[in-house]
């Protein structure tokens, strides 16, 4: 079985595909204290309104957060077991 997609990674990701043609969207970093606020939002009413200003307006702040979750996970998704197949 598949397990499901958070909501983060949900909402983000369709968030990015609607809004984020621009370029580096991925590359570059959003405003730290937006991404800690959106963070915040999440953890607290799990789907917040992405599109308010703000981040319409620092639309990396969303993509960021989107890294940041695979970044911090226990085990990464190219798995540690499978590292040596991946390279």
């Amino acid at each position: 079985p598949v397990p499901a997609v958070p909501q983060v990674l949900r909402s983000c990701t369709e968030f990015v595909e609607q809004h984020g043609v621009v370029d580096g969207i991925y590359r570059l970093s959003g405003v730290s204290s937006n991404i800690q606020r959106l963070r915040q939002e999440f953890d607290s009413d799990r789907c917040p309104d992405l599109h308010k200003d703000v981040y319409l307006q620092d639309i990396h702040c969303v993509s960021s957060l989107c890294k940041a979750y695979f970044r911090e996970l226990p085990n990464p998704l190219l798995t540690y077991q499978l590292y040596d197949k991946f390279a």
